[in-house]
């Protein structure tokens, strides 16, 4: 699965993470649920973003083809 956005933002307590968009496809969502606890994402319908803890980076690497492109490279750009 492929990223379409990935920045970096804070949950609604103001922990650091990632604020993440991707394809629907109801079966990567449950892989994604499995893999990171409830308690270190959340789901954003308004923007359809998910917010995922900075802790689970190379969870993230590991969902995600482009994960290391979108969240580190770019952010060495700017």
């Amino acid at each position: 699965m492929n990223l379409t956005s990935c920045i970096k933002g804070g949950d609604v307590q103001g922990r650091p993470g990632w604020l993440i968009q991707f394809h629907y496809d109801a079966e990567f969502i449950e892989n994604l649920k499995s893999t990171i606890s409830h308690l270190n994402r959340e789901w954003r319908p308004d923007t359809k973003t998910w917010w995922v803890d900075e802790v689970y980076e190379d969870e993230l690497d590991q969902l995600f083809s482009n994960w290391y492109a979108l969240a580190k490279l770019q952010g060495a750009l700017f």
